[in-house]
């Protein structure tokens, strides 16, 4: 804005000199303000170099075969510096020849204050650049703040599967086994006894510590399930991301295989959102209907050079879905999206 004022000054202050040299006539100073306003507003807004360089020669050399023209080189004196560069310092050269010397001076003052201008925007540039280039690093920062959030989650889940998995495997193999003897034993007892009141207890016996195992494995079921919340775990998992979102409405009782793939899914779709997408909103679905479950993970991102088969975690997912026949769709055109489909009918969703 400051720029277009000193050519709408430095077009009227020349026409005004121009008429008073008698170079120009009165009625044509409205013409001459236009003409030399218009002039120099057209040369700053072309790119080419090459044109730009094509009409400082031709502006050189109608002021050195035609003096009367010199007041064309103060028009473009707002801006010599920007569109010319050091090259600008050539007009000094029909201004020293044929002695204008007030122009010489107001030419001297608007390049001198181009400089100085085009100088400070470049600074305001740099700077401007330097701060995008932290605000990029920040964000970076916050993203792999959110990734080593998301592996510590990871690991933690992990381990405690494995916990689980120990303790599951130790109760079967010792309580478990021992029971399931001690069963078998009164089973052939109950077989061989000839004393009624005797055969009876022994099968009361062990249809108590039949009961006794099944209670033993009910409790183990509802504690390993218990123990993962999968709206909670969901919850947790999305906390860190400013702009997101869950819609969770399920009423079967999941089994905890099918809860933790599904963790599993919304954990690397998120690890991807982080790591490779510019998206600002992340939002999961996990609802459920008569016939099925559906999980929708949608975001408002754009993944470039997208590959289906590789990298990202969609092999993991992928890998997921096939071992449990569930059906998979990755959406890459608004935004990007996964969605899952489990049919009731054929999954095994109780925990039980």
């Amino acid at each position: 804005m400051i720029n277009i004022i000193i050519q709408l000054i430095t077009s009227i202050t020349v026409g005004l000199i121009e008429v008073q040299r008698g170079i120009f006539q009165i009625d044509s100073l409205v013409f001459l303000v236009l003409m030399g306003f218009s002039a120099s507003m057209t040369i700053n807004t072309i790119s080419n170099n090459k044109i730009k360089m094509t009409f400082l020669l031709v502006l050189l050399l109608i002021t050195l075969f035609f003096p009367n023209y010199s007041f064309l080189i103060l028009i473009m004196a707002p801006s010599a510096y920007r569109n010319f560069k050091k090259l600008g310092l050539l007009f000094f050269i029909p201004l020293v020849l044929n002695f204008h010397n007030i122009y010489f001076a107001l030419y001297s003052l608007l390049y001198l204050f181009d400089f100085k201008i085009s100088e400070r925007e470049t600074q305001l540039n740099l700077l401007h650049q330097e701060k995008m280039n932290l605000i990029d690093d920040v964000n970076n920062l916050y993203k792999s703040i959110d990734i080593l959030k998301i592996e510590g989650e990871k690991d933690e889940t992990i381990a405690l599967q494995d916990e689980r998995n120990r303790i599951s495997r130790e109760i079967h193999d010792t309580a478990g086994h021992t029971i399931s003897a001690s069963i078998l034993n009164l089973k052939a007892l109950s077989l061989i006894s000839k004393e009624e009141e005797v055969k009876e207890g022994i099968i009361n016996l062990k249809d108590n510590l039949e009961n006794g195992l099944q209670e033993i494995r009910n409790v183990m079921y509802d504690l390993r399930d218990s123990s993962f919340d999968l709206e909670n775990k969901i919850l947790e998992l999305l906390e860190p991301i400013e702009n997101s979102n869950l819609t969770y409405i399920v009423e079967s009782n999941l089994n905890y295989g099918i809860k933790y793939d599904l963790f599993g899914i919304i954990r690397e779709a998120l690890t991807n959102f982080i790591k490779h997408s510019n998206g600002k909103n992340f939002k999961v679905y996990l609802v459920e209907n008569e016939k099925f479950i559906v999980l929708k993970i949608e975001d408002d991102g754009i993944i470039s050079n997208f590959d289906n088969n590789e990298g990202m975690g969609i092999y993991s997912i992928k890998k997921k879905c096939e071992e449990r026949n569930w059906k998979l769709n990755i959406l890459t055109e608004n935004g990007f999206g996964i969605h899952v489909l489990m049919e009731k009918d054929n999954e095994n969703i109780s925990s039980r």
